[in-house]
C-alpha cells in the first residue's frame, strides 16, 4: 500500500489508471530498495533497465571525472530511458546517495506487459525526452546569446587596448 501511495505522487505514473498503478505496485520485482552507494547504472553498460526514482536520490557521474557529480536526481526522475529504448551503451554512472526506492523494469519485463501498458510507458518516455530536448535547445540558445555578448565585449575591450 505504501508503494501505491508513493507512485501516485510521481508524475510519470499520472497518465496511468488506478488499476494500472495498482498492477505495478503489486507486481513482483518492479519496486526495489537499494542502500546508499549502490551503482544502478554503469557507464558503458549494455543492460536495458529503466529506473524511476520513487524515494531517495541518485548521483550522476562519468568515468572521465568520477569525483565530479554532474547531477543529483530525486524522486520522480526517470533514469536510463535512452538505453531502455535504443539498447545503446550507458552514457554515465548512476549511484544512490541514500537508501533509495526505484521502479525498475527491463526490456523483457516490458515485453511481458499488456500492449496498452507498453504503449503508455513508451508515450511517457517520449514526452520526457521531448521535454528534455526542448530544455536543452533553450539552454543552447541562451548560451549562444551569452557567448555573442561576451565576444562583443571582448572585441570592444581589444579595440580600446589597441587604440
Amino acid at each position: 500500500m505504501l508503494v501505491l501511495k508513493l507512485i501516485e505522487t510521481i508524475p510519470f505514473f499520472r497518465g496511468f489508471t488506478p488499476t494500472e498503478r495498482a498492477l505495478f505496485a503489486e507486481g513482483d520485482g518492479f519496486f526495489v530498495t537499494y542502500q546508499k552507494g549502490h551503482r544502478l547504472i554503469q557507464e558503458g553498460g549494455t543492460d536495458d533497465d529503466l529506473f524511476i526514482v520513487i524515494k531517495g536520490s541518485v548521483a550522476v557521474t562519468q568515468e572521465s571525472a568520477p569525483e565530479s557529480i554532474l547531477a543529483i536526481l530525486e524522486a520522480g526522475t526517470v533514469i536510463g530511458e535512452m538505453s531502455f529504448l535504443t539498447k545503446h551503451p550507458r552514457a554515465s554512472n548512476v549511484t544512490t546517495c541514500e537508501e533509495t526506492i526505484v521502479f525498475r523494469i527491463d526490456g523483457s519485463e516490458m515485453q511481458a506487459l499488456d500492449i496498452g501498458l507498453q504503449l503508455k510507458i513508451k508515450d511517457q518516455l517520449i514526452a520526457i525526452l521531448v521535454d528534455r530536448v526542448t530544455h536543452v535547445n533553450a539552454d543552447l540558445a541562451r548560451q549562444k546569446l551569452s557567448n555573442q555578448a561576451l565576444a562583443a565585449a571582448l572585441a570592444k575591450l581589444g579595440d580600446r587596448l589597441r587604440g
